[in-house]
């Protein structure tokens, strides 16, 4: 049961990861995370499209997910 939490937070800070970067590319474009979510919603990524609305859930740190990686 343990693994399968530790693969269940894995796939969240991933996530948060992505979405953070999806919304520093979106502001080197000028959108607003708003008009990123509306540009994505419209063109299929649902869920990066909700999620750049929100906060990040986990922290997003490249230096975290490494080690992550690493020990598996």
């Amino acid at each position: 049961m343990a693994e399968r939490l530790d693969f269940l937070n894995g796939v969240n800070r991933l996530h948060a990861f992505y979405t953070e970067n999806v919304r520093i590319l979106a502001h080197a474009y000028n959108l607003s995370d708003e008009e990123a979510s509306q540009l994505l919603e419209q063109t299929g990524f649902h869920n990066v499209a909700r999620s750049i609305l929100r906060p990040p859930q986990v922290e997003t740190r490249l230096e975290d997910l490494t080690n992550q990686v690493g020990d598996i």
